[in-house]
């Protein structure tokens, strides 16, 4: 788990503001690391600083998003394991995310050994019209909030793959909603394909997206290998967190 996770965690912990010095303590880390960390998810929109009191917090999109302190140490408790084993069997990049406006978020994240450095920290974000999480948040919200963001969304082209239609990444978040999973090949840069599938809570909202990404050869064919392995891993992190089918 990384240090910037670490941190997220602590929030969970019946502390809603919390300062470096604290948090450098409780996570083992020295100052000037927790500092240099803590800005970074100030700079990414997961904390905030309390003007106040000096202390730092929660933003309130994660709150709003549902992704309270709470929360994101339950996901981070029921993805654990799953993703350890996931990882087993792929050479790609691991992550968790959720969906902030029209970006995703990614909140946990592991690497194989053919770790694609795009992504370097929790914390960070992507367009979700390029990304196969991003499709997958998309696809599984109600239909009027689907259309309004999408609405919203330029779909700017990051390679020629990527998808610049309305109507046709309407139709792509229809079929991904009907199949039970999301691609990306090629779509946010060349060469670079991934697969995501939905994690959900125990009411079976989707409330997150597991995905694995990686370079390959046949931008076509994409992942679709590793079908199964994510949406199997998407459906443990969903039962750990009380979602039964």
């Amino acid at each position: 788990m990384t240090a910037a996770a670490r941190i997220l965690r602590e929030f969970g912990k019946h502390s809603t503001q919390l300062g470096v010095t604290q948090l450098a303590g409780r996570i083992g880390v020295g100052k000037s690391t927790a500092h240099r960390i803590i800005w970074t998810l100030v700079e990414e929109g997961l904390l905030e600083k309390v003007e106040e009191t000096g202390l730092f917090r929660l933003t309130t999109t994660m709150r709003s998003l549902g992704a309270s302190a709470e929360t994101a140490q339950r996901l981070h408790e029921a993805a654990t394991i799953p993703l350890d084993q996931l990882r087993t069997k792929t050479a790609g990049t691991l992550h968790i995310a959720i969906l902030d406006g029209i970006d995703v978020l990614y909140v946990e994240r592991r690497e194989g050994p053919g770790a694609i450095p795009v992504f370097r920290a929790v914390g960070s974000r992507n367009a979700a019209h390029v990304t196969s999480s991003g499709k997958v948040l998309l696809a599984f919200l109600p239909a009027d909030h689907q259309k309004r963001l999408v609405q919203s969304i330029r779909l700017t082209p990051r390679t020629p793959r990527t998808i610049t239609s309305k109507s046709a990444f309407l139709a792509e978040l229809a079929q991904v909603r009907r199949q039970g999973y999301g691609e990306n090949r090629g779509e946010s840069q060349p060469g670079m394909c991934s697969i995501a599938a939905p994690i959900r809570d125990p009411l079976g909202r989707v409330v997150a997206s597991v995905s694995v990404a990686e370079y390959v050869e046949d931008v076509e064919a994409g992942l679709r290998h590793l079908i199964r392995p994510i949406v199997e891993t998407a459906m443990r992190i969903s039962a750990a967190l009380g979602w039964h089918e």
